[in-house]
């Protein structure tokens, strides 16, 4: 098999984008003189310009146009058709499985159309637009976008390839923010998240840093995305002595790669942290670690085992979230583990 234009579509969302990574690096690998373009939603686009693998990045606006924002120029939905349309794919590879990503595949000029069976997709309409449909099967999210690529004849390395080439602003962020503790060592704490079942309360995340500060001598940097200052602020008032810092998905990288330790529930944030390199302490809840969890066999990943766990519910009747009552001390205790591991590894 030669395979010359690669188109690959995961729109959404940072953390699935990040998934689908090792994956197209492996068909990189295997087909090196490959052009892959990969198909993205604009707000999640970032570290995708920046994996190595891949040659062209297709913008779209998805968001904007499903709240009526009317686009014009290159950012319309016209000039992004004939964006898909302007090259002929050996094969186009849906690693989303929605209808709108299913869409996308439809428009593209290809007879090869990979995606997977309906058994496996939450919308199954969407598998009438592949010509050949492929059993996800179980594991993390990583594995199942393999089993995809694998029917091109791609196998994933261990451990999981993520080639990186970040923008210098991104480092010289970073570097500003090491010469800023002037040396001294430090985890991430992300207390952001997407739905509010996974939401672990900002006070409990500022009461761990606390403990990390005065027992483990890490400082402590916050950080943070759009609307969530809140989140800062409730921490500030638990404890005025961490450190926030906003960072774009690149910085975010470039810091995430130099910390000790990277502590957040399941958010995109983590995801791009465990990419990076960082060691990873993970809250889970309403998702499943075993789908979805850093992907690092080292890192950790807290989760309870309640009957309403793993539900993938956004809202929960109960305002506790029993899913997420994780205890300071339980946290505390994984991230002075992980911290453990991670030197223990470094002094081979």
């Amino acid at each position: 098999m030669s395979l010359q234009n690669v188109l690959v579509v995961k729109l959404s969302a940072i953390g699935d984008t990040i998934h689908a990574m090792p994956a197209v690096t492996a068909l990189n690998a295997l087909f090196p003189d490959c052009q892959i373009t990969w198909c993205v939603e604009n707000r999640c686009a970032a570290l995708v310009d920046c994996l190595v693998p891949v040659s062209r990045v297709i913008r779209l606006h998805t968001h904007s146009w499903r709240h009526g924002r009317h686009l014009t120029g290159a950012k319309s939905p016209r000039t992004k058709v004939r964006e898909i349309r302007d090259t002929r794919y050996d094969v186009v590879i849906d690693f989303q499985g929605l209808l709108k990503s299913a869409a996308v595949c439809r428009l593209a000029r290809t007879d090869h159309r990979l995606g997977w069976k309906c058994e496996s997709l939450r919308e199954p309409a969407a598998a009438r637009f592949y010509s050949e449909r492929i059993d996800a099967g179980t594991g993390h999210v990583i594995d199942r976008c393999a089993r995809l690529a694998a029917a091109l004849g791609v196998t994933l390395p261990v451990p999981r390839q993520f080639p990186f080439h970040l923008p210098a602003s991104a480092a010289a962020r970073a570097d500003k923010e090491l010469r800023a503790l002037d040396g001294r060592p430090f985890i991430l704490i992300n207390p952001g998240a997407g739905w509010p079942t996974k939401q672990w309360p900002a006070e409990r995340y500022a009461q761990v840093g606390r403990l990390v500060r005065e027992r483990l001598a890490r400082e402590v940097l916050v950080t943070y995305g759009p609307r969530e200052e809140h989140l800062v602020e409730r921490m500030r008032r638990e404890d005025n002595s961490i450190r926030p810092v906003r960072l774009n998905l690149t910085e975010l990288s470039a810091l995430a790669g130099r910390a000790d330790c990277f502590v957040s529930g399941d958010t995109g944030p983590m995801h791009i942290a465990s990419a990076s390199g960082a060691p990873v302490v993970a809250l889970f809840g309403p998702t499943d670690p075993v789908r979805n969890g850093p992907f690092h066999s080292d890192d950790i990943a807290l989760h309870r085992d309640l009957p309403c766990s793993n539900s993938y519910r956004r809202q929960c009747p109960e305002a506790a979230h029993r899913c997420m009552d994780f205890s300071v001390d339980e946290v505390f205790a994984a991230v002075a583990r992980r911290l453990q591991i991670a030197e223990a590894a470094r002094a081979q």
